[in-house]
């Protein structure tokens, strides 16, 4: 496994949705959406945020959860 980017002055360090699908770390990691933006965080320990997603890919980001979401819902519903 490689080593996840490493923090700056203890923040996590903020890359583009492109780099994070070129990371060769990706398949330990997901993302998520808080409260602040979109992070990645490692799968087995979800409250240990590896990046931030750039800001400029909220609108990307925003339309792939809501329709996750959406999905989701449905899927209740015909449950």
């Amino acid at each position: 496994m490689s080593k996840y980017p490493e923090y700056i002055n203890n923040e996590p360090q903020t890359i583009s949705l492109r780099d994070y699908d070129d990371a060769e770390w990706t398949s330990t990691t997901c993302l998520d959406n808080r409260n602040d933006g979109y992070v990645v965080v490692e799968m087995e320990n979800p409250n240990k945020i590896i990046v931030k997603i750039d800001s400029k890919d909220n609108d990307v980001l925003d339309r792939i959860f809501k329709s996750a979401k959406e999905t989701h819902a449905k899927q209740q519903q015909q449950s």
